[in-house]
């Protein structure tokens, strides 16, 4: 009888802990926006119970119709579509803000696995950022977290002066790879930006204006490093494919030297595909 007595006295003090846990986590509505905001929050606060319990709902909610509005993209939905990708959008960012949480926790294989996921079954889903009042694409986030964990990459505070300089210093330093991957995130992130300003021009800007086409000038000279990057690793290929995008689309970028005068890299991509083609017979 006594055995009896303390095993139902444990088993009532498990059971109201786990009510009192349960009660501590608030699911709202349970929409998948709702779950969503409370997971960022819940990673704010660095409480990765509630990260897991938030993200869990959500995907055990949401994940077939996201996986369903996934297979009906070929692009990423425009701005006055994505709301129709709701799913998609909010599963996605769950499982990105699941991925920061175990990096936070060093978890890092753990981690590399949900983004991995990420970019391979939810490639085209779209996260609102209410500071800069974009959508931001969260597969390409995620590869950005792959390429931390595996190269220690820092992308800083990712604006295309610091990606520029990032890939110019990786490139010297023979990190080809590294060189390439912050070249491709500035052109990712500001090549839309770089075509508008490439159009208002009907020649190069002067040098007391040509820091105020930034984009053009670093787009520019991250495709000539992007394209320098790949003649290192031997691919002359795709060492063409870039120095023919800044030849034909970005054309009046300029690059400024610290000494103090700006240089054109399309000039110089001109002459390396000159170079390339004399050598190798590649036609441009």
């Amino acid at each position: 009888m006594k055995r009896y007595f303390v095993f139902f006295t444990l088993s009532f003090i498990f059971f109201l802990s786990f009510s009192a846990f349960s009660e501590e986590i608030d699911f709202g509505d349970k929409s998948s926006k709702t779950l969503a905001a409370k997971a960022w929050d819940a990673l704010k606060e660095k409480n990765f119970a509630n990260v897991d319990a938030y993200v869990n709902e959500c995907v055990k909610n949401y994940k077939n119709k996201a996986l369903e509005q996934q297979a009906t993209l070929r692009d990423f939905a425009p701005s006055e579509d994505v709301d129709s990708t709701w799913a998609l959008n909010d599963v996605a960012t769950c499982l990105y803000i699941k991925g920061l949480a175990l990096k936070e926790q060093e978890k890092t294989e753990e981690a590399k696995k949900v983004f991995q996921d990420i970019s391979t079954s939810l490639s085209f889903a779209q996260c609102w950022d209410p500071d800069k009042e974009a959508f931001w694409k969260v597969g390409e986030a995620a590869e950005d977290q792959i390429a931390i964990i595996e190269k220690g990459l820092d992308f800083g505070d990712y604006s295309s002066e610091t990606l520029t300089g990032k890939a110019w210093a990786a490139l010297g330093a023979g990190d080809n790879d590294a060189a390439i991957i912050y070249a491709r995130k500035c052109i990712q992130l500001y090549s839309k930006e770089a075509k508008k300003m490439q159009k208002k021009l009907e020649g190069y800007a002067s040098k007391e204006k040509a820091f105020d086409y930034w984009a053009l000038n670093d787009v520019g000279t991250c495709y000539l490093i992007m394209g320098d990057a790949y003649l290192a690793k031997g691919d002359k290929q795709k060492a063409m494919e870039a120095y023919k995008i800044l030849v034909e689309d970005y054309s009046y970028a300029q690059c400024w030297d610290p000494k103090g005068w700006f240089w054109k890299p399309a000039v110089s991509a001109r002459g390396k595909i000159n170079k390339i083609q004399s050598e190798s017979g590649m036609m441009y």
